[in-house]
C-alpha cells in the first residue's frame, strides 16, 4: 500500500510540475486584439508599412502575418512589442496578428486589406538591403553588395565606412543605377567591422541611409587543446565526456568558434563513427562496443577560417 501512495504522489507531482505554466499563464483565448493600423482599406504611400495593435495583457508576444493578393505569405514573425515596420513593394495585401504566451493564444483577427502604392517622394521609405546579410563574418573580401530596387528612384549613393576606433568612410560611390556594386576589394584592407550604407535619390527627395554591419576576419582559430580523457585511458563501455581549450582568439575581430569533436576506429581517421559541432568546449559519447578509439578536434569560426587539427588521444572501451 506504501509503495502505491508513493507512485501516486509521483503521478501527481508530475501532473502539477506540467501544468504549473497554465497555471502561472493569464488565459487569453476570448481576447480580441485591436488593431490601430493599417485599418481597412488603407492605402499607404511608399515601401513602408508600420503595424501598430493595443496590448493584450497577459501576451508574450505577437504573431504577425502578411500575404500578397495572391495569397503568397510575405512575413510570418513573432514580435513582442506591439508595432512591426516592414518593407513591400506596391501592390495589394492582407495582414492579421494573434496574441500568444506559453500557454494560451486569442484567434486571429480577421484579415485586414491594404494597399501599398509607390510614391515620388522617398523621403519616408528605405532601401531593402539584399547581401551581404546583417552582421556577416567573412574572410573573403571580394563581397558583392545588392539591394532591391525602389519604385521612383533615379539613382543610389552607395558608402563603406570601417570601424577602427571611431568610424571613417574608406569608399563612396554616387549615382549608381543600378542595384548591384562590387568594390576593390582593397577597400577592406584590413580585420575589423565595416558599415556599408545605401540611399535613394530622385530630382525631388531622397531617402535616409540604410545600413548594415560586416565584420571581416582572416585570423585562423588556434589549434585546439585536449584535456581530458587522457591519452589512453581505459573505461567500461559508457558515456564519455570529452573536454578541450581553444585558447585566446589573437585576431581584432572575435567571430564565434565552432568545434567538431571526431571519433574513429582508426588513427587515420579513414572510418568515422562519429562526427558532431558544438560551440561548448566539452562533448559526450556513448561507446557501446569495446575496441581503442581515437578522437580529435577542429576549430573553425563565423568567417569559415579554420584551425588545424589537434593531436589525436586513443581511448580504450574495455
Amino acid at each position: 500500500m506504501k509503495k502505491l501512495n508513493n507512485i501516486t504522489l509521483i503521478l501527481i507531482l508530475f501532473f502539477v510540475s506540467f501544468a504549473c505554466d497554465d497555471i502561472l499563464e493569464e488565459d487569453i483565448t476570448d481576447v480580441t486584439i485591436q488593431i490601430i493600423s493599417p485599418t481597412e482599406g488603407t492605402i499607404v504611400e511608399g515601401n513602408t508599412a508600420q503595424f501598430l495593435w493595443q496590448a493584450v495583457k497577459g501576451a508574450d508576444a505577437y504573431r504577425v502575418q502578411i500575404v500578397r493578393d495572391d495569397q503568397r505569405y510575405e512575413v510570418d514573425s513573432l514580435v513582442t512589442l506591439t508595432n512591426f515596420t516592414y518593407n513591400l513593394d506596391p501592390g495589394y495585401y492582407q495582414w492579421r496578428i494573434k496574441a500568444e504566451n506559453f500557454a494560451y493564444e486569442t484567434s486571429y483577427i480577421f484579415p485586414v486589406n491594404f494597399e501599398m502604392r509607390a510614391s515620388d517622394n522617398l523621403s519616408n521609405q528605405n532601401v531593402v538591403l539584399q547581401t551581404p546579410s546583417e552582421n556577416l563574418y567573412t574572410n573573403n573580401k571580394s563581397i558583392i553588395f545588392t539591394w532591391q530596387s525602389l519604385s521612383n528612384t533615379d539613382t543610389y549613393t552607395f558608402v563603406l565606412a570601417k570601424k577602427v576606433g571611431g568610424e571613417q568612410t574608406v569608399f563612396e560611390q554616387p549615382d549608381i543605377t543600378n542595384t548591384s556594386l562590387n568594390i576593390d576589394p582593397m577597400k577592406l584592407d584590413e580585420d575589423a567591422e565595416y558599415i556599408w550604407k545605401l540611399k535613394a535619390k530622385n530630382a525631388i527627395s531622397e531617402t535616409s541611409f540604410s545600413e548594415r554591419s560586416l565584420f571581416i576576419d582572416t585570423v585562423i582559430p588556434n589549434q585546439p587543446t585536449l584535456s581530458a580523457p587522457l591519452n589512453e585511458a581505459k573505461v567500461a563501455p559508457s558515456s564519455v565526456t570529452f573536454n578541450w581549450a581553444n585558447g585566446a582568439d589573437s585576431g581584432t575581430v572575435q567571430s564565434l568558434i565552432t568545434n567538431t569533436l571526431e571519433i574513429s576506429t582508426d588513427v587515420n581517421f579513414n572510418t568515422l563513427i562519429h562526427s558532431a559541432s558544438t560551440t561548448n568546449n566539452s562533448a559526450v559519447y556513448e561507446f557501446v562496443s569495446p575496441n581503442t578509439y581515437y578522437w580529435r578536434i577542429k576549430a573553425i569560426d563565423a568567417a569559415t577560417n579554420e584551425s588545424d587539427y589537434s593531436i589525436v588521444r586513443s581511448i580504450v572501451v574495455e
